[in-house]
């Protein structure tokens, strides 16, 4: 690009702009941001799907443990019900 002054006695002084290798400095830059969002963004997808399946996982399980706690304490409580539950003799009278 180029600029002169037609109208002021240093006419034939031209300045002598390049963009070349600015645009290409600024182009190299852009690529690489690019690059790095991409790759972010690349990274945060496969997060979000780790913890969406760590999710279902933790959940599953929970339910799982869930029913078991559930299931032993209501063996034990039978368990102990057997334990203290106890017939009377024929000839002995029921207590009060």
């Amino acid at each position: 690009m180029c600029f002169s002054n037609f109208h002021s006695r240093f006419g034939i002084m031209q300045a002598f702009l390049n963009f070349g290798q600015s645009s290409i400095r600024l182009q190299k830059f852009v690529f690489l941001m690019w690059r790095h969002y991409n790759y972010e963004r690349m990274r945060r997808g496969a997060d979000l799907y780790l913890l969406q399946s760590n999710s279902t996982y933790v959940n599953i399980w929970t339910a799982v443990q869930s029913l078991v706690i559930i299931t032993a304490g209501h063996l034990q409580l039978c368990f102990l019900k057997r334990l203290f539950k106890s017939k009377p003799a024929e000839g002995d009278k029921p207590r009060c």
